[in-house]
């Protein structure tokens, strides 16, 4: 049984004495030069548990609850635990590999043929039991090279999950935000609605003294007919962001909707992490990292291949006891030394007539590594284009929250003009009406802005692959998930070590 630690320390023995590594000139150096600069003085930090910086207690609670309950990620955790499995069971192989054997048999003779021969007991009974051993010779570096494959196979799935912890804390924060945004919004256009519902009640009053034709009343029903309208779309916005949040957070809309019911202000988005250092930054996100172990095991897994188009070797030995009943003999004789039997012997295997076959799956690893080397270079592609997008999003997000901010004041001083000229008898009530339904449309626009900027804010930590090494998260795999493998298959403690992490860089070490 593998004990704590165990499968990692597996891991680094099998990349540090395995096979051939892939170099990194292997592989495409896709990172623009751009990204190669230095930090300067006024870098903000990377945060790993980026989210926490909104300061929203609800929002951290439902990160934590998506971590432990999320389905995809359970799943993620659960094919760690199968590359772990496999890794084991391939580095297993390379050794000798020892079986032992006992067994008995009865033979019937006709008793007349017993009676002829030396008249022995016509039922005979035998027993062997003995130890057996085969090693295949890895001259040509195949099963090293297998094995080296399944290693990084498992750092890999690693990575894998740290993706999809990445994107799910990215698309809870942003559902979250989403649905605040939507809140925030349905409660000032329901005051809009009370508003225009004023200014019908208004203009239908001066209609009917005759101060104004019909038009009047008409334009401000069909305008509150239509704010009813944003109303009503509103509210099916939060019910949709309610059921995105339990999805993702892998519970129904009934049990979260308790946690959602009341309305909090958007969460406000913190400085935003400086870019700053990218280089290694974006070879270590999650996505690209996992990329790379890819292209790296797809690269030995080729090594393997081409090792089957030369001879192999194997070496073969067995050792035992026997006894049977036949004359005096006894099966107590299998206790004795004298009734040993040794074998041994080497055996070569030529690939003869079948080097179209092999060379046809060399072929297959050769293309499959191919492809993971441009999987690789279109992951930092990729990269760089999330993190760009995400900087001039934030940047124009920040830019109109502020101009709208500066509009909010404005719109918020002309309310108070008219309320002041209304009092004064210089303005009529109609007048009060229109400058806060002006101010109510500004407010708006501001909403959307500061959710634009909380967007911005996540999707900036999300392309920077942050939020995979937070303090103080769920393991990987959670305790149902864990209890139920355990009843179903004897995993020991091995589900206790998919959070240990080893990186390609300390087996090459």
């Amino acid at each position: 049984m593998f004990r704590n630690g165990a499968v990692p320390t597996l891991c680094i023995l099998l990349l540090s004495a395995c096979g051939t590594t892939m170099p990194m000139a292997a592989l495409p150096q896709a990172v623009d030069p751009a990204w190669l600069t230095e930090a300067g003085p006024d870098v903000v930090p990377q945060q790993s548990d980026w989210w926490r910086a909104f300061g929203d207690p609800t929002l951290d609670a439902l990160v934590v609850r998506a971590v432990q309950d999320s389905p995809n990620l359970q799943s993620a955790a659960a094919k760690i635990a199968q590359a772990q499995g496999q890794m084991m069971s391939t580095g297993a192989s390379l050794g000798p590999q020892f079986a032992a054997a006992a067994g008995s048999n009865v033979v019937r003779i006709p008793p007349a043929l017993a009676e002829r021969i030396d008249r022995i007991d016509p039922t005979i009974y035998s027993a062997n039991l003995g130890v057996q051993s085969s090693w295949e010779l890895d001259f040509w570096g195949g099963a090293r090279n297998a094995a080296l494959g399944d290693a990084y196979a498992y750092l890999s799935a690693q990575q894998a999950y740290d993706a999809a912890l990445v994107s799910l804390i990215g698309q809870l924060a942003s559902a979250y935000i989403d649905y605040r945004t939507s809140q925030a919004r349905l409660a000032l256009a329901r005051n809009d609605a009370a508003l225009r519902t004023q200014s019908l009640a208004l203009a239908e009053a001066r209609h009917r003294h005759g101060l104004t034709d019909p038009s009047d009343p008409a334009q401000a029903r069909l305008a509150l007919q239509q704010q009813e309208a944003t109303v009503a779309a509103l509210v099916l916005d939060v019910e949709l962001g309610r059921h995105a949040i339990a999805l993702l957070t892998g519970t129904t809309d009934a049990e979260i909707a308790d946690i959602l019911i009341d309305p909090i202000p958007i969460p406000a988005a913190p400085s935003p992490p400086n870019p700053g250092v990218p280089h290694d930054l974006l070879r270590a996100r999650p996505d690209v990292l996992q990329a790379e172990l890819v292209a790296r095991s797809q690269y030995a897994r080729s090594n393997s291949a081409k090792a089957n188009l030369y001879p192999s070797f194997s070496l073969s030995g067995s050792i035992g006891l026997s006894s049977n009943t036949i004359g005096e003999s006894s099966l107590l004789d299998i206790f004795s030394w004298d009734e040993r039997s040794v074998r041994g012997g080497l055996s070569i295997v030529l690939p003869l007539f079948q080097r179209d076959r092999i060379m046809g799956q060399v072929l297959v690893q050769d293309a499959g590594l191919e492809q993971a080397i441009q999987a690789y270079s279109q992951a930092v592609l990729a990269a760089q284009r999330d993190v760009a997008d995400a900087l001039a999003q934030y940047t124009a997000a920040r830019d109109t929250a502020e101009a709208l901010g500066a509009s909010t004041a404005e719109s918020e001083r002309l309310v108070q003009l008219a309320s002041d000229r209304y009092a004064q008898g210089g303005a009529a009530r109609q007048d009060i009406l229109t400058a806060q339904l002006n101010d109510s449309a500004v407010q708006d626009a501001l909403l959307q802005a500061r959710g634009n900027v909380a967007m911005a804010y996540v999707a900036l930590n999300r392309s920077l692959g942050l939020g995979a090494r937070a303090p103080g998260m769920p393991t990987r795999m959670s305790a149902e998930t864990s209890q139920r493998m355990q009843a179903r298959t004897r995993w020991g403690d091995r589900l206790d070590e998919l959070d240990g992490s080893v990186s390609q860089n300390e087996g090459e070490r």
